[in-house]
């Protein structure tokens, strides 16, 4: 019986590629002495602050990056983009009693910023974020993290998310991954078909 949805945040309930690119181009200036183009910047998009040190070479400490995009990431908060979609998808499977959670390689005071930006701040019973396990997704430790705080088993859950790192985490933990735009155990090309899937035949 599926009791929770456990949403990716970015490129699923939001877009804000566009002002991480800001961000983390800021970031190369002030660690590594030039900017991060957006050719070094759009294959990595979703890996986690300690992949941006290492994949970027910026000299400085995961712990320090961190800091500097708490910092300066709100300014560019107005790049944002909100799923149409969201609110009412999310509405609805509270309203059904579903347990909702976001699971993101963000870090707790951005993912704050985002959701509060994008007007979602009250639609989640846990907000699972980078800063709160060992390793980022891929790895499963952020959807086991979800899991544990809304008190579902593995099979009782699903996980929507755009990116290999998501589908990458979703399997890691046992749990049943649907793709947006990207395949998975199954797929949906816009958040709103997530209730049609839900509704077919063996999906509850």
């Amino acid at each position: 019986m599926l009791r929770a949805i456990l949403f990716d945040m970015d490129g699923v309930l939001l877009k804000s590629e566009e002002a991480w690119a800001h961000v983390v181009a800021a970031a190369g200036e002030r660690f590594r002495g030039s900017p991060v183009t957006l050719e070094e910047f759009q294959p990595t998009f979703g890996q986690g602050t300690e992949a941006d040190v290492s994949v970027f070479g910026l000299k400085c400490t995961p712990a320090e990056l961190d800091r500097f995009y708490i910092e300066h990431f709100p300014r560019y908060v107005e790049h944002v983009w909100v799923n149409p979609e969201a609110r009412g998808l999310l509405e609805t499977l509270g309203a059904r009693g579903l347990g909702r959670a976001v699971v993101t390689n963000t870090v707790s005071p951005l993912a704050a910023t985002l959701l509060g930006a994008a007007g979602l701040s009250d639609c989640f019973e846990c907000v699972a974020c980078a800063n709160l396990v060992p390793r980022s997704k891929p790895a499963p430790d952020l959807v086991l993290y979800a899991l544990e705080k809304l008190g579902v088993a593995a099979g009782e859950a699903l996980m929507v998310g755009d990116s290999r790192y998501d589908r990458g985490a979703a399997g890691a933990a046992g749990v049943r991954f649907v793709g947006l735009g990207l395949d998975g155990d199954a797929r949906i090309e816009r958040l709103g078909e997530l209730l049609a899937h839900l509704a077919a035949p063996g999906r509850g």
